[in-house]
């Protein structure tokens, strides 16, 4: 296995993300730290400070974990809690259905490696930690499994209708055997493919909600390296951060102010808001377990299309106060609840993330805490040897693969060996120009009336040169048919539907490829890496 880097620079990332990956001190301003500044991250080392008790986390983390039937190495891990010289480093994502996109590994990755790093460095305990985002509610968004085809992807989604329940709630019932079913065909049969799907059989049935099955999913493939779940979708971990969501309550006029400000700088700065700011973070989760919109209008508190429920400010902190699990925090509130809980040292997150923490600088100091060291986690494309092979046999940088197919293809036509059929053509009109600015005078001497359609007959000669340019290219490329294949297979590898493979191949497809220790493969040869750039791991 091989790993070389690539600048972010030249991939489909967002402003924001690039300068910040690059430690541009324009964007660098909305954060507490750089995440490559090793002189910062000593220095916050040594100033976090943990207000939280210690033994009721490591028992609360260790009734949560035994729940979702955790290893002896997670188990030993939370125990380190204990001690009050223990930092976190924390990832997290959504619920998703067979682990999701690549990105899920990257960031588990990113997160083990550096907590490993970190302790090495400052001989302290760093525990890696993956909060499961079990308090949303978009099912569309975890149902889907993108599975490599020649056209991009092949879109399998869950057949099921959930509702507007917190996703971890869900069970997954009968609909998970269809959707199996359409995997294991799309994937086909490999030496590796009873072993996987021993393995997700195991974590995945019917008899699971989608959090469970998740949980065991990450377990089995990092429980060794003693990785830790976490989540707030729970009505004791939810009593522990409470004050949280009693002062998200009090200080709602401040929040959303400090929110928009900073929004506003953002965007001001040549960057974008992530996330759009609103009166309310929080979220009812009503009798029947629906996760509503709480809005704030008036004074009150309403849950949308509830009924009307409303509440006043004092009547919702007693819920918050004595029933915290009827309410559920958003997009902006989810970290804050998180660093209560835990002694979060760093968060590993990928470009959405932090470009939505670049929004929160503002939020941190109103809760009394310090924002995080936001890490990018890494991001990665592999090739594997059949896809390396053609890219060799071709002139475009890995990157160019991006572009769309037809500026591929014709800007691989002209590089050919074929006619300068862009040069013949402008040739062809210019001599054209020549003759008719030639002959107009004399059709004017005849007749004034006809030198415009003269002109006109010219434009028309024109077109009908355009009409057989594109013909002349559409040969070509018939002619060129086996690297225009090549060129089609390897965007399609590289960047399906247009995007990077990060963001749509399951990873699932690569453990039934190449074995379910790809991933410590990958892990090795990580360990020397940092996330500043994109990697391109050759399989």
């Amino acid at each position: 296995m091989k790993i070389t880097s690539h600048p972010f620079s030249e991939l489909p990332f967002t402003k924001l993300f690039r300068d910040y990956a690059n430690n541009q001190n324009d964007i660098l301003n909305f954060f507490e730290s750089s995440p490559f500044d090793e002189e910062l991250l000593d220095k916050r080392v040594i100033q976090l400070e943990f207000k939280g008790n210690r033994s009721r986390l490591a028992d609360q983390l260790k009734a949560f974990n035994s729940e979702l039937e955790a290893p002896d190495e997670t188990l030993e891990n939370i125990e380190k809690f204990r001690d009050d010289q223990t930092l976190a480093v924390v990832t997290g994502q959504q619920l998703t259905l067979y682990g999701g996109p690549l990105f899920t590994i990257y960031k588990v990755l990113t997160t083990i490696i550096l907590a490993n790093k970190w302790e090495k460095k400052y001989k302290k305990k760093f525990i890696p930690v993956f909060w499961l985002a079990d308090e949303d509610h978009d099912f569309e968004e975890i149902a889907t499994v993108g599975i490599p085809s020649d056209e991009g992807t092949n879109e399998l989604t869950l057949s099921a209708e959930p509702g507007d329940k917190r996703v971890s709630e869900i069970h997954l019932d009968e609909a998970l055997n269809e959707l199996k079913d359409k995997i294991k065909t799309e994937l086909g049969s490999t030496d590796f493919s009873d072993d996987l799907w021993s393995m997700l059989d195991s974590c995945y049935s019917a008899d699971e909600t989608v959090r469970t099955s998740f949980a065991k999913l990450l377990f089995s493939l990092f429980g060794k390296y003693g990785i830790v779940l976490a989540g707030s979708n729970s009505d004791s971990i939810k009593m522990i951060v409470n004050s949280t969501i009693i002062k998200c309550i009090d200080k709602r006029e401040e929040i959303f102010q400090q929110l928009t400000d900073t929004s506003d700088k953002l965007i001001e700065a040549g960057y974008h808001g992530q996330v759009k700011v609103q009166q309310s973070n929080l979220f009812w989760i009503d009798d029947n377990g629906k996760r509503v919109k709480l809005n704030y209008d008036s004074g009150r508190w309403i849950a949308e299309g509830n009924g009307n429920t409303s509440w006043t400010n004092e009547e919702l902190k007693s819920v918050a106060k004595n029933n915290p699990n009827r309410l559920s925090p958003n997009v902006f509130l989810r970290p804050l609840i998180q660093d209560t809980f835990l002694p979060t040292f760093a968060y590993v997150g990928g470009p959405g993330e932090i470009a939505y923490y670049a929004q929160m600088k503002s939020l941190y100091s109103i809760f009394e805490k310090t924002m995080p060291v936001i890490m990018p986690r890494f991001s990665a494309t592999i090739i594997e040897s059949g896809i390396e092979r053609i890219l060799e046999k071709l002139s475009f940088s890995t990157a160019e693969y991006h572009n769309r197919i037809e500026e591929l293809e014709t800007k691989y036509i002209q590089s050919t060996d074929s006619p300068d059929i862009k040069s013949l053509f402008a040739e062809w009109k210019r001599k054209v120009e020549d003759i008719t600015s030639e002959m107009k005078p004399m059709v004017a001497e005849i007749d004034p009336t006809l030198e415009n359609t003269a002109g006109k007959a010219s434009a028309t000669y024109y077109t009908e040169l355009d009409k057989l340019k594109g013909k002349i290219y559409r040969s070509l490329k018939q002619q060129e048919k086996t690297q225009l294949n090549r060129i089609s297979k390897i965007k399609n590898n590289l960047f399906p539907n247009g995007n990077l493979q990060e963001r749509e191949v399951a990873f699932i497809y690569f453990m039934n490829k190449y074995g379910l220790t790809v991933w410590d493969d990958i892990f090795d040869s990580f360990e020397q890496e940092m996330p500043n750039n994109h990697k391109l791991i050759y399989l």
